[in-house]
């Protein structure tokens, strides 16, 4: 039953599993019982978090095996304020990791450290950058917010009513597309990424609950 899910997810990501004897290609996994267990150790929501860091960002879908897998999957736990509340950042801050090189790198260290554990460390440190180079870039705004905090909140509530909004939007759309086609609709037609769409379906449901 789980392999049967992460095959049609996997699907849905344009991601081809392939037998482990095969070289893989950019598109193409080898790593189907790592996903398996990711599926069933942290449910759907995550896995899919985990498929849209690395098979929508630029380069990364050539990356996709054991270590990667587990690698993102923990940054993803480690790290929920980043992917939950900036998530176009994410998807930015991931287009700019060398994932590559840090994998090649990382792999000297094959036999003396933990593969999954050292990528992680290589890439968290990359994210730590990042996220202290866009603060800071805005610490004009932010010192305006906090000389005047009602300007600040006010914005947050108008930016979370928009959000519920276009959700309820998204979850219609979603409803009247045949199984599959929503991920695909949401990267040609919405001008929005994945990861975000499934952030504001999930303020909806929440606003309605």
């Amino acid at each position: 039953m789980v392999e049967a899910a992460v095959r049609a997810l996997c699907a849905e990501y344009e991601i081809e599993i392939i037998p482990a004897n095969v070289f893989p290609l950019p598109g193409q996994t080898r790593a189907l019982a790592t996903m398996c267990h990711i599926l069933a150790k942290h449910g759907e929501g995550h896995f899919r978090l985990v498929m849209t860091t690395l098979s929508e960002t630029r380069d990364n879908n050539a990356m996709i095996d054991q270590t990667s897998l587990w690698a993102v999957s923990d940054l993803i736990r480690a790290c929920p304020e980043w992917v939950e509340h900036r998530t176009s950042e994410w998807l930015e801050w991931w287009d700019r990791i060398p994932l590559g090189p840090i994998m090649a790198t990382i792999n000297q260290l094959r036999g003396f450290s933990h593969q999954r554990h050292a990528l992680a460390g290589a890439i968290y440190y990359r994210l730590c950058a990042f996220a202290q180079e866009r603060m800071a870039s805005q610490d004009t705004a932010g010192s305006i917010k906090n000389k005047v905090p009602e300007v600040g909140r006010a914005r947050s509530y108008a930016r979370r009513d928009r959000a519920i909004e276009l959700g309820k939007k998204l979850l219609a759309v979603k409803a009247d597309l045949p199984h599959g086609h929503f991920m695909p609709w949401v990267r040609d037609e919405s001008g929005i990424s994945y990861i975000q769409a499934q952030r504001y379906m999930r303020l909806a449901r929440e606003a309605a609950a």
